[in-house]
């Protein structure tokens, strides 16, 4: 048997696996049918020609030219409806290529196919004839020419990389089939099997294209084709080359011998030359038909082979999207990692690291179709299989949409154990062409070799996250039960939250009833509302969450919103909104509302974390009110609702001190009943207590909110009025007085109230002058005849048939009445005084001076140019240069100053500070010529606050000095007029933008240089 007849034999061979694999793979399509009647005739086709060139049927050898000529037009006509499969969808209903089989067997039968048979020593030769060659042209020129055409086509459209691929095995096929059958119906063609050959060829390319769909891309193979025969075939032909050298040059004999010899020596000279260049020669290769993408494949490889000494879930993420969207040439790409609670699989990192990247907004949910697809099959899917697979009819909407908007062509799961760890989205390619099999084999490969380590990284983030936020519920848990007051350590608690999240306005908002009141409140953007303000709970998110027990979330409320505070939030810049039940064992008690600028300002992550601290801090909260509410409750009087003397005397302190601070005014007044006494003995306790309880109601309801109104004792009542004056306060008070009077009068009861009215500073500075004031102007409008109001400041000071109110006159009227004169002669002064006040305090609070220590420096900087009423008007005033007598007059208004209040005994403790304020550190100074730290702290902290408002204040003759002129000064002076610490501390404040109530640079009429 010769090798004319085993070529044929092994042909046949080579399809008896498709056959096999053809019947195993069971329900046929419509493309396995055809492939079958294609088999059937290739098969038979090479087993007749066996036959034909074998001796087992000689006799016979005519018949089975005529059928096997028959077979390859049967075979020509099942490829053709084999190839339709491709391009062409519906079925053929006429299929009109069965002619050419048809007129074939004709032909043959009428004896003009074949034309001739020869046999000769070489072999046997078959004359075909013209006339199958007229048949096999005509087939190929109008069928065989459209199907390449049309298989052009769908290569050009098809987006699936498998079936393109399998479109350019089909296109290499036939033209192996074109050449080999061409070969044979050429004169003398017939005497070797060249078509067999090629038959024997298409079976391999069928067997592993069509079948087998695990393709190797034809590029890689004429990549690698192109690497190996330059490399192998280079080789042969340099020792080719150096033989023939040797042979001319050399004489070497052409014989056996030396041929044994260059071929031993050779191969290993070529295996050699191969090993050296191989890489690089390859890496040329390479360069040279896919660019750019090389590097970054060899870079991915390196990362890949390293992966395991990547320290973070965040460096591998963002390296491996980077490099493998670079290796694949794709404009975005994008790796998605599960959520929190099987929440699904949301976008991590994204490739361009871009914040307008759609690929970062990418979710999936676990019940989503396409996750239950990548995790059951464990391949990758196109994004076009989603149009086209029933399964994912069922599809969220916003996932569509989502996947559409970031452009995704490609899902690749990462599988590890059978688990979906992660899944890849990859986007078209920067050139626009479809991705090829080697993309996808890359994909794949990349996905198998990630999976492990990027599970791995993703636990050890989880735990360090959950390390990370039970340290945060940790802090913020020792935060918010560090004090009982809410309110004061609020701020700290949102300072603390914003390492974490971002937060420009929060809130801690509480149910009571149909309300919802803010308990406490930290914003960086002003406020719709503020703490203690209550509004309607109905219609309010806080409202919802707390029936439902679940966060509830506004992203943006610029595109969607539920509840009526929408508007007052949007108000101040307000996009995302999250409010937070906090729960306290079967019950909730309020909100904890968190709100950013930014729309989207908080992932699912974050907001599972902030329901951990809301449910943590919510029992500190209900705690906090439970003691609020019992420190409330020891501050009330319980017969008629309004606090009480203890109360009273702790928010006077905290008024004063508020006040001294920044300079503002503000008044008390005192109430006390007329004729109650008589009423309660002719009616009973019980009767004056409910007349007691009502004067209550009837004040309550007659001051304004930010009033504060106070049982003293008895049938007496104190209000305190922030911020107001004298004349502001006296129709606050008549309001009061007149509603009494009237209410009483409509029940014809004879109690009416007199009032007396002190204000801060000018009947007092302290706690017990302000009280003193305003209980010697009750008495006296007691004692003038009842129902009426008194100011302090005018009860005159001549003793009174009673005793005890003349006891308790102090003289302040007297002292605040200089001032008024001083005033009018130079209007300079007392507008400097209270913004030395302001000065000279903040330096005593930075200083850490005690509250009555700053009081007394409050105080003597109030009254510290007293003295100056003894400076002639013509001195005062003058506005050209001074003389020394004038000097020497301006020097003597310290001790004149200190002499008046030493008068005054509530005064005597700021006598050393007005005798001393212009003494100097270097001893300079004037009335003693103190020194160093022999002038008193208080004189020493005055000295340096008044020069200060001196110097930021414009003069006739100079307009105001600048901040960096005033430091500059400042710092210049500090050991020479200053005391040096204190100038520094006072540098400091003035850099901090304190104080900041007064307004620096004020233009001045007439002043006074400073002295």
């Amino acid at each position: 048997m010769n090798v004319d007849v085993l070529v044929p034999l092994i042909a046949t061979i080579a399809y008896i696996p498709l056959f096999v694999i053809l019947l195993s793979s069971r329900p046929w399509q419509r493309r396995h049918r055809l492939f079958l009647l294609f088999l059937i005739p290739t098969m038979l086709w090479s087993l007749s020609s066996f036959f034909f060139r074998s001796d087992f049927l000689m006799p016979y050898n005519l018949l089975l030219v005529r059928i096997g000529i028959c077979l390859v037009i049967w075979m020509l006509v099942q490829l053709h409806y084999f190839i339709c499969s491709f391009y062409q969808s519906e079925r053929i209903k006429i299929p009109l290529s069965y002619i050419f089989p048809i007129a074939t067997i004709v032909l043959v039968a009428a004896g003009y196919i074949p034309h001739n048979i020869e046999v000769t020593a070489s072999g046997i030769n078959v004359d075909y004839g013209p006339w199958i060659i007229a048949i096999v042209l005509l087939f190929l020129f109008t069928v065989g020419t459209r199907d390449v055409y049309f298989l052009i086509q769908k290569y050009r459209l098809s987006p699936d990389p498998e079936e393109r691929n399998q479109i350019v095995y089909l296109l290499v096929a036939i033209g192996v089939l074109i050449i080999s059958i061409s070969s044979t119906i050429t004169p003398r063609g017939g005497e070797f099997p060249v078509s067999h050959i090629g038959n024997l060829i298409i079976a391999c390319i069928f067997s592993y294209a069509v079948i087998a769909h695990r393709l190797l891309d034809v590029r890689v193979i004429f990549r690698q084709a192109i690497t190996y025969v330059v490399l192998y075939g280079g080789s042969v032909g340099i020792v080719l080359l150096l033989f023939s050298l040797a042979h001319r040059f050399l004489h070497v004999p052409t014989n056996f011998a030396s041929l044994a010899v260059t071929i031993s020596l050779g191969i290993p000279a070529i295996l050699f030359l191969v090993h050296k260049v191989r890489d690089l020669w390859q890496k040329k290769v390479e360069e040279a038909f896919i660019g750019a993408r090389y590097f970054y494949r060899r870079r991915l490889s390196h990362f890949i082979d390293e992966i395991h000494d990547v320290p973070t879930l965040a460096q591998l993420g963002n390296q491996f999207i980077s490099l493998l969207a670079e290796s694949l040439d794709c404009r975005r790409a994008c790796l998605l990692l599960p959520e929190a609670e099987n929440e699904g699989f949301s976008a991590r990192f994204a490739y361009p690291p871009v914040e307008d990247n759609p690929m970062g907004e990418l979710k999936l949910k676990w019940d989503s179709p396409v996750v239950t697809w990548l995790e059951r099959e464990n391949r990758i899917l196109p994004e076009r299989n989603l149009a086209i697979f029933p399964e994912f009819q069922s599809i969220w909407e916003e996932e569509r949409e989502e996947t559409q908007l970031a452009g995704v062509k490609i899902f690749v799961p990462l599988m590890n154990n059978g688990k979906l760890v992660a899944i890849m989205a990859i986007s078209e390619r920067r050139d626009g062409k479809l991705y090829a099999v080697e993309d996808i084999d890359l994909l794949e490969f990349i996905a198998a070799q990630v999976a492990a380590s990027m599970e791995k990284e993703y636990s050890h983030e989880q735990l360090r996250e959950q390390d990370a936020e039970i340290s945060l519920v940790n802090r913020l848990t020792a935060i918010i039960t560090s004090s009982m007051s809410i309110q004061m350590i609020f701020e700290a608690f949102a300072q603390e939250l914003k390492k974490v999240v971002d937060i420009d306005w929060a809130t801690i908002a509480l149910i009571d009833g149909n309300e919802l009141y803010f308990l406490a409140l930290s914003s960086t953007i002003g406020s719709a509302w503020q703490p203690q303000e209550r509004i309607p709970l109905e219609g309010t998110a806080t409202e919802l969450a707390c029936r439902e027990r679940r966060a509830v979330y506004e992203p943006d409320l610029k595109r969607h919103h539920r509840f009526w505070t929408w508007e007052s939030h949007l108000k101040q810049g307000i996009s995302s909104v999250v409010y937070l039940p906090l729960s306290v064992t079967d019950r909730v008690i309020g909100t904890l509302i968190l709100t950013s600028r930014k729309p989207n300002a908080y992932s699912r992550s974050q907001i599972r974390l902030l329901e951990k601290v809301a449910l943590q801090i919510a029992a500190p909260i209900e705690n906090a009110q439970l003691y609020a509410r019992a420190e409330q409750k020891s501050r009330i009087d319980e017969l008629t609702g309004l606090f009480n003397r203890r109360h009273f005397e702790e928010r006077l302190k905290e008024e004063l001190a508020r006040h001294s601070r920044y300079g503002d005014a503000f008044s008390i007044f005192m109430a006390d009943l007329d004729n109650f006494k008589t009423y309660n003995d002719v009616y009973g306790h019980p009767a004056g207590d409910t007349l007691l309880s009502q004067i209550g109601e009837i004040i309550k309801s007659s001051v304004r909110d930010a009033d504060q109104a106070f049982r003293y004792g008895g049938d007496e009542f104190v209000v305190i009025l922030p911020q107001t004056a004298g004349d502001d306060a006296y129709v606050v008070a008549e309001r009061v007085r007149a509603q009494i009077a009237g209410e009483m009068e409509k029940k014809s009861i004879t109690v009416t109230c007199s009032i007396g009215l002190a204000s801060y500073p000018v009947d007092g500075v302290i706690a017990g002058e302000l009280v003193a004031g305003a209980d010697t102007a009750l008495y006296y409008a007691k004692w003038t005849g009842g129902n009426r109001i008194y100011f302090s400041s005018n009860v005159t000071s001549e003793p009174l048939s009673d005793k005890r109110i003349y006891g308790k006159r102090n003289g302040l009227s007297a002292v605040y009445a200089l001032v008024s004169v001083v005033e009018a002669r130079d209007s300079y002064v007392y507008g400097h005084s209270r913004k030395v006040n302001t000065y000279a305090v903040a330096l005593a609070e930075a200083i850490g001076l005690s509250p009555d220590e700053v009081s007394k420096v409050s105080t003597a900087a109030l009254l510290h140019d007293i003295g100056k009423i003894g400076i002639p008007d013509e001195v005062l005033n003058k506005k050209g240069e001074l003389s020394e007598e004038n000097w020497e007059a301006i020097k003597a208004h310290p001790r004149l100053g200190a002499n008046i209040v030493c008068n005054i005994p509530q005064l005597i403790h700021c006598a050393n500070s007005i005798l001393h304020h212009h003494e100097r550190w270097d001893g300079s100074g004037y009335p003693d010529g103190l020194k160093g730290e022999q002038i008193p702290i208080e004189a020493r902290i005055l000295a340096i606050a008044d020069s200060f408002e001196a110097m930021t204040s414009a003069r006739p003759y100079r307009p105001a000095l600048s901040l960096e002129e005033v430091i500059k000064e400042l710092k210049q002076c500090a050991g020479l007029q200053f005391d040096p610490k204190l100038a520094e501390v006072f540098i400091g404040i003035i850099e901090a933008g304190l104080p900041e109530r007064v307004k620096i640079g004020q233009d001045a009429s007439s002043e006074q240089p400073a002295s």
